[in-house]
């Protein structure tokens, strides 16, 4: 009687184990043993974080989340679905989701995608040069504007003009101080590239006395109004609408535009470009040219609707429409010589002040652009 009884229990135990092994099998004890990188499936649908900031050269994808009815019509459109994540969808069909991530600058833009936790960037193409670099594997997939940068000093300055500046930095027994809001930013390059192509010594040593100028990183757009209100700095290079406030509230007064910068070669140039991590492109292909597609959109419709931009872009940006109309900058995503030759100086100037110790050292321009850039997703949509 006792055997049966242990038989039975032994059975019973056994049935257990069974069951539980089978239940477990895909679950616990597999996730255990490393998974190989596969393929997305055909129906995968990825998810993108990407970035860009509250002003006038990025933030325009904003719109999509403002006003999406603007784009609903298009076959390719950003539909939001909470206040901070949209669905990128082609045909009628969501291909993926768009996590967007507020970004401080281009600086924190190309750290976040070294780190894998931004996937596209809205940002100053020169972050993008110095990125890559630095050993970050990202394409600069497409221009979203140009203009927009004004050099900005503070409203008692005795000077008025750029040309003044520098006369006044050269007479100065101490060197003025500037700031920039991002330390791989295109006004930052412009800035510097400009202050030393008129003959001025510029350093980032606060003990160097013997230069002419002293800039520093403000570490965000943000700063850039408060750094000239408190006396940290005497004068900026920042984009639109931070020139612009800065004159309206008293605080600063413009004394170059890009186009007034010497020599002309600054003239409506380009700055911020769409970016992208390769591993993104590589293998979500047909989002990447989606994405691409809904930029171009966003940029069309601010070009070409510049009051109703300024009126929806208002409440986000935290300025007045008044302030925003005085916007001087160009929105158009394709590669035009102009573009390229803007890329071109880009690299001349960041190679002349140093800023390249890695991949691109001492690399001719041609190399770089081959290496950088990727043209094939916009030059998709004129097919």
């Amino acid at each position: 009687m006792k055997r049966k009884k242990g038989r039975k229990l032994l059975a019973m135990v056994m049935a257990i184990a069974i069951v539980a092994l089978t239940g477990c099998s895909g679950g616990d004890i597999a996730s255990t043993k490393p998974q190989p990188i596969e393929e997305p499936a055909k129906n995968e649908i990825p998810t993108f974080n990407v970035g860009w900031s509250s002003e006038l050269h990025t933030g325009n994808m904003h719109l999509n989340f403002l006003k999406p009815e603007l784009f609903e019509s298009n076959s390719v459109h950003l539909k939001p679905i909470s206040d901070s994540q949209l669905e990128l969808v082609k045909d009628g069909s969501v291909i993926a989701y768009v996590n967007y991530m507020y970004s401080k600058g281009a600086a924190e833009s190309a750290t976040l995608m070294s780190q894998g936790h931004m996937d596209i960037a809205y940002c100053s193409s020169t972050a993008m040069l110095t990125a890559y670099d630095s050993g970050v594997d990202v394409s600069i997939l497409c221009p979203i504007q140009s203009g927009g940068v004004s050099v900005v000093a503070a409203a008692d300055a005795p000077y008025t003009t750029f040309e003044e500046l520098v006369q006044y930095a050269k007479k100065s027994d101490k060197p003025i101080v500037g700031g920039y809001h991002s330390a791989v930013s295109s006004p930052r390059i412009v800035l510097e590239y400009a202050l030393k192509d008129a003959g001025l010594t510029v350093t980032e040593d606060a003990a160097d006395y013997s230069a002419d100028v002293l800039l520093m990183d403000l570490k965000g757009i943000s700063n850039l109004i408060p750094s000239l209100s408190s006396g940290q700095v005497e004068l900026w290079a920042g984009p639109v609408p931070n020139p612009q406030n800065a004159e309206a509230q008293n605080i600063g007064k413009i004394i170059a535009t890009l186009n007034e910068l010497p020599e002309g070669k600054w003239v409506d140039f380009p700055c911020c470009t769409m970016n992208v991590r390769n591993e993104i492109k590589d293998k979500y292909p047909e989002a990447v040219q989606a994405m691409v597609q809904v930029t171009s959109d966003v940029a069309d419709y601010a070009q070409n609707n510049r009051k109703e931009t300024a009126e929806l872009m208002a409440e986000f940006i935290g300025l007045e429409k008044e302030v925003l109309m005085k916007n001087d900058t160009t929105y158009q995503t394709e590669i035009t010589e102009h573009f390229t030759n803007g890329m071109a100086t880009y690299h001349e100037a960041m190679s002349k002040i140093g800023k390249f110790s890695g991949r691109l050292k001492d690399k001719p321009v041609n190399e770089v652009m081959d290496a950088v850039f990727d043209f094939t997703f916009i030059e998709e949509l004129s097919k």
